[in-house]
């Protein structure tokens, strides 16, 4: 049987990459990572980090190419089988370090300071010794943990069978396996309700390379997040909304930005937007819901809720790519170029709490007035707003929206967004924070990028995505009755 050749071409770029990060990826000296007789040669020199570089950027372009490639195939409305694709374009980045950040050798030591009896709230990784706290970034190392009980628990449970830091990151990268799964079960499942083309759909979130680079390869657990998320909505248009709300307080129990998936239970439970009442108690009901079993985790796992009180540590980046910072990034400036340092400083806290207010308010909106028909566009509005207006906003944040706003019916435009927007993050992955500092590393890599990405936006002006095709209004259940709320659960 002939083996299509954007298949080939998606597992050699990901082979690539998997071996480009064994000269790009921060990784603990006591590793077998950097102990390998070649790949520790490249990594000791400026010319052969560069190397990795660009072979790394490369491996990325081969994975956007075969992506789209297989895109133009399913927008043109020819069957395609895509789960191969995704699996072997996936396999060559299970073992590898993680690609692009360290936050997974974070997620290591938060999970041994659980194991050593530490509270992971109150303390960083700094007061632990040896391998498990050798990759972790100087940035974090006395900063306590933002993220829920949930992956703590885990880390904690993975701690106490093994200290290695390798053997630790592979298993949180079993927790982005878990996501994608989880990911990819719900969004063919939301997209026929939302009587969009589940193959598109899948195409464009599953498949997509900016998932299996940040989700998998980096390991973040914004992916399980995400599937929780995903799966707790799938479950909603079920009429299962009582499960569907336990599972969005798990994914807050991730990050909390996951809770927002209550927004589309409660669309389901009242699906005629104009009662604001009924609406408001809908989003009460699935709201306590989540928040008890969100409470109730953070109990039986010994963590606690004490994460809270850490929401405010990604906000030490000042991150572009969010429209609040740079908002507030540039008052400051001009308020410091006039000698008003104290101004400047007030100013940088003013424009993210006004920022931050607004996302509430949008966020508010669209849980009162959004109807089951456009729930899923709700929520990728609200998590859109959210990394835009927050504090902080890393590339991989902009996975967040993209499977609910993949299945909301998006037209022409939207669509070619969101495939630009993935180019972009996919071919610009390497300019991270683990190039902070490292002047020529980041204008070569900025360089490549442009051009890699130059040619792959021409291919996409080529690909002329069609609106995604419905799927037959018969196979879409009719939105449950109002009295759902009194007996659904």
């Amino acid at each position: 049987m002939r083996v299509p050749s954007a298949l080939i071409r998606g597992v050699v770029g990901s082979c690539v990459v998997a071996a480009a990060s064994l000269v790009t990826s921060v990784v603990p000296e006591s590793s077998w990572v950097a102990s390998l007789p070649i790949a520790s040669d490249l990594r000791s020199t400026l010319p052969g980090r560069m190397t990795g570089l660009t072979f790394m950027v490369a491996g990325l372009g081969l994975m956007v190419w075969a992506w789209l490639s297989v895109g133009r195939q399913v927008l043109a409305g020819v069957r395609y089988r895509l789960t191969p694709f995704i699996v072997w374009s996936s396999v060559p980045l299970l073992l590898t370090p993680p690609l692009f950040s360290r936050d997974v050798w974070s997620y290591a030591a938060q999970g041994a300071l659980v194991a050593k009896g530490f509270d992971p709230y109150s303390v960083g990784p700094g007061v632990l010794s040896g391998p498990v706290i050798e990759a972790v970034d100087p940035m974090w190392m006395q900063t306590p943990a933002p993220y829920g009980p949930l992956p703590l628990a885990y880390g904690g449970l993975a701690a106490r069978l093994t200290l290695d830091p390798y053997l630790l990151m592979l298993a949180h990268r079993l927790l982005a396996v878990l996501g994608i799964v989880l990911i990819a079960w719900a969004v063919p499942r939301l997209a026929t309700a939302c009587r969009v083309n589940p193959t598109t759909a899948t195409w464009l979130v599953v498949a997509n390379p900016m998932l299996i680079a940040h989700g998998l390869g980096a390991a973040h657990n914004d992916i399980l997040m995400l599937g929780l998320a995903c799966a707790a909505f799938a479950l909603a248009l079920t009429g299962h909304w009582g499960t569907a709300a336990v599972l969005a307080g798990a994914a807050a129990a991730v990050k909390l930005p996951g809770g927002l998936v209550v927004v589309a239970i409660a669309a389901v439970m009242s699906p005629l937007a104009g009662r604001a009442r009924l609406r408001l108690a809908s989003l009460t009901i699935a709201g306590a819901i989540s928040v008890l079993t969100l409470v109730t985790i953070g109990e039986l796992t010994g963590v606690g809720s004490g994460w809270l009180s850490a929401l405010d540590v990604p906000g030490l980046i000042k991150s572009p790519l969010s429209i609040s910072n740079l908002i507030a990034l540039g008052a400051s400036g001009v308020l410091a170029w006039l000698g008003e340092d104290t101004a400047a400083q007030q100013a940088l806290q003013i424009v993210r709490l006004l920022a931050m207010l607004i996302a509430i308010g949008l966020i508010a909106v669209l849980g009162l007035r959004s109807s089951i028909h456009n729930a899923a566009r709700a929520v990728g509005i609200a998590l859109l707003a959210l990394v835009q207006l927050g504090p902080t906003a890393h590339d991989w944040y902009f996975i967040w929206c993209l499977p609910f706003l993949a299945v909301a019916r998006p037209g022409r435009k939207l669509t070619t967004a969101l495939i630009g927007v993935s180019i972009v993050l996919t071919i610009a992955s390497p300019l991270n924070s683990s190039l902070r500092g490292a002047v020529i590393p980041i204008l070569v890599t900025t360089a490549l990028v442009l051009v890699v990405v130059g040619c792959l936006l021409g291919r996409l002006r080529t690909l002329q995505p069609a609106v995604p095709a419905k799927v037959p209004a018969k196979k879409v259940p009719a939105e449950p009755p109002a009295k759902v709320v009194a007996t659904a659960g």
